[in-house]
């Protein structure tokens, strides 16, 4: 038998002995949660970034999509754009029916049988009468059908002869139409009246004067800083302010301003053309001057063209009817009585040499020959 002792040792190490294989037991019980706790969470971090990539290769494809998306878009874009820069809309017509006609004055515009086809020269249909049967207009402009074709309708417009700059204090005598331009020309519209601006038997300044190829005359004013055309016939100078004090002088000078508006240029019946006219008024205080310009020059006595007074003969060349073409009566200040188709009422007139349409009469034989015009003194 073993000793107590003995027994008690054994117990001891057999006690030792087990907590050691328990302590053995449960590391590696640990260790192997912590592997498969370690593989678990790998296995999850693996799967996260898989997740990650795969979101972000989502993410990158849509994104690419959206991208390629937006760029076709802009590029369709940019090709629609680009397309309607090439493809320039058609103006729109409208076409209506209205009868009319009218002489051509202005040549440039030409014939066309559609309105979009080949152009046909108009030079040779100056002042021809020409008859229409329909109008077509765009947005800008308004064309006729003719029997020759479609033709601007602006080619039956007037057009400026001369147009210059002048210094007049004028009455408006009649209600009238107010011009942006000279009535009836290129681009002119009405843009008042007489009537409505309370101009009647009112004093304007007057800037600036304009010829027609239709023998009208347009005068042009400002009103509280707007300019307007009227024409001659509506307008008048100030002759009263220009009376002098010779008795036999101022009668016929009166006699002479009666017959404005009242006589036509006629040369044709020698009712009254220029120097017939002139001949008549002076024949009243006993001057018989003779019937054409070319007896009259030789009458009275001779005067420097810068000395001229009321009252005297002043004559005009012509660069298409020649030498001593036309004469008139010098009222002062510039103005002139006459009887003309160029006036401003087609006879018997007042126009002002401040005009250029009478300074360019004094062509190049009076500058070479007579550098001072041709006045004489009568009374």
């Amino acid at each position: 038998m073993l000793s107590k002792s003995k027994l008690f040792l054994m117990f001891i190490s057999l006690s030792f002995l087990g907590i050691f294989s328990f302590s053995v037991k449960v590391s590696a019980d640990t260790i192997s949660t912590q592997t498969i706790t370690n593989q678990t969470n790998n296995e999850q971090k693996e799967q996260n970034q898989s997740k990650s990539d795969i979101s972000d290769n989502s993410n990158s494809d849509n994104n690419q999509t959206v991208n390629s998306n937006k760029n076709k878009d802009n590029s369709q874009s940019h090709k629609s754009i680009n397309t309607d820069k090439k493809q320039k809309k058609a103006p729109k017509i409208t076409y209506l029916k209205k009868k009319g006609s009218g002489k051509i004055y202005q040549t440039h515009y030409r014939f066309s049988k559609t309105l979009t086809s080949k152009k046909n020269s108009a030079k040779n249909w100056y002042k021809k009468q020409i008859s229409y049967s329909k109008l077509a207009k765009t947005n800008k402009e308004t064309f006729v059908k003719t029997k020759y074709g479609w033709l601007n309708k602006k080619a039956f417009n007037q057009f400026l002869l001369t147009k210059n700059k002048i210094n007049y204090k004028m009455k408006i005598v009649r209600n009238a139409n107010l011009y942006n331009l000279p009535a009836h020309t290129n681009d002119a519209r009405k843009i008042g009246t007489s009537k409505n601006l309370h101009l009647k038997n009112k004093w304007v300044h007057v800037n600036m004067i304009a010829h027609t190829n239709l023998h009208a005359v347009y005068y042009r004013f400002k009103h509280r800083g707007q300019n307007y055309w009227i024409l001659g016939q509506n307008i008048k100078y100030n002759l009263k302010a220009l009376e002098g004090n010779k008795k036999s002088l101022e009668r016929i000078i009166k006699i002479g301003e009666k017959m404005i508006d009242h006589s036509k240029y006629d040369e044709k019946s020698r009712h009254f053309d220029c120097s017939s006219f002139m001949n008549y008024l002076f024949t009243k205080a006993g001057h018989h001057l003779g019937s054409t310009t070319f007896s009259q020059c030789y009458n009275g006595k001779p005067i420097n063209y810068k000395n001229k007074k009321r009252g005297d003969l002043i004559f005009f060349d012509d660069k298409d009817d020649g030498h001593l073409a036309h004469v008139g009566m010098y009222l002062g200040k510039g103005l002139f009585l006459h009887d003309s188709p160029y006036t401003d009422n087609g006879g018997v007139g007042v126009s002002s040499l401040q005009d250029n349409f009478w300074n360019s009469r004094n062509s190049k034989y009076l500058s070479v020959h007579y550098p001072d015009g041709i006045v004489r003194r009568i009374m």
